[in-house]
C-alpha cells in the first residue's frame, strides 16, 4: 500500500505520462473493444489529441480508485484494476 507522502509526490511529479488506446491495450492485456468502450465512457477522463484518444496516467489511476456502476452492477473491479495498473505503470 502507498503512504500519503508517496501519493502526494506522485501527483506533483513533473513526469506527466499519457497513454493511447494502443498503449493501454498492451498495458492491460484487454481487447481493443474493451479499451475503446472504456475510452468512450463519458465518465472516463480521456481526451482527444488529434485523431487519437489519450488518458493521463494519474487520471487513469484515479478513475479505477473510485467505484463506477452501470445498471446497479459493478461496472469495473476497481481494486484489482488499480493494483494491476499501478504495478504495470511502475
Amino acid at each position: 500500500m502507498y503512504d500519503q507522502r508517496s501519493l502526494i509526490r506522485e501527483y506533483i511529479s513533473s513526469d506527466v505520462k499519457f497513454y493511447t488506446v494502443e498503449q493501454l491495450i498492451k498495458l492491460t492485456g484487454w481487447s481493443e473493444t474493451t479499451v475503446l468502450r472504456l475510452f468512450n465512457d463519458p465518465s472516463f477522463p480521456a481526451a482527444d489529441y488529434g485523431r487519437s484518444k489519450i488518458v493521463e496516467a494519474h487520471a487513469l489511476i484515479d478513475f479505477f480508485a473510485k467505484r463506477h456502476e452501470k445498471d446497479e452492477e459493478r461496472y469495473w473491479n476497481k481494486e484489482e484494476l488499480k493494483k494491476d495498473l499501478m504495478r504495470r505503470i511502475r
